[in-house]
């Protein structure tokens, strides 16, 4: 697919980089050289003045925030103030702003849109966790906010090879939205 260099401003969002989501086996063996790629474009973003958002997840005890699903095991996760919700072990989250978020989307019920325009930013590059829910859906909202999307395809992780794949494809086959190795991430991070 062509690639979309960004003709504005371009802001990483680092999403759900927190211990909760390596409680999967299959994620959990990913947790150092996944966390290493993410410190890669966080670096980047900052060597070329890209804002820099660190989203997580994070649900009350009293299930006010629970998903459909959460609520049908009856089970939460990410509490604040837990080592669930709190970032992962050697996350470089220096200059990062955060920003807490309920659901698959960073956009969902937050003011992440408002944020990333008032930063002046047309352009996002995204890395983190799950490549087939949590990033896939906010580069969905992405593209519906009208910010072009790009994910950092190395510095994402998942347990379930088959959606990732097929989600990736939907964001660039049917959004534009690119697709990069971490080299060309790290050249678009720093300008």
């Amino acid at each position: 697919m062509t690639q979309h260099p960004p003709t504005g401003r371009t802001a990483l969002l680092v999403i759900d980089m927190q211990n909760s989501y390596f409680d999967f086996p299959e994620l959990e063996e990913q947790r150092e050289p996944v966390t290493e790629k993410v410190n890669e474009l966080i670096r980047a973003a900052r060597e070329g003045g890209c804002p820099i958002l660190l989203i997580r997840t994070q649900h009350e005890r009293d299930r006010s925030t629970w998903t459909v699903n959460m609520h049908d095991d009856d089970q939460g996760f990410a509490f604040p103030g837990t080592e669930q919700s709190a970032y992962v072990a050697g996350l470089d989250t220096e200059g990062g702003t955060g920003l807490i978020k309920t659901r698959d989307s960073a956009f969902f019920d937050t003011d992440l849109a408002a944020r990333l325009r008032n930063l002046d930013a047309t352009h996002v590059v995204l890395c983190g966790l799950s490549t087939h829910s949590c990033v896939a859906q906010t580069a969905m909202d992405a593209f519906a906010h009208n910010f072009r999307g790009a994910v950092a395809r190395d510095a994402v992780a998942s347990e379930n090879a088959d959606l990732s794949r097929a989600l990736l494809a939907f964001l660039e086959d049917e959004l534009r939205q690119d697709l990069l190795g971490q080299q060309d991430a790290v050249a678009r991070l720093r300008g």
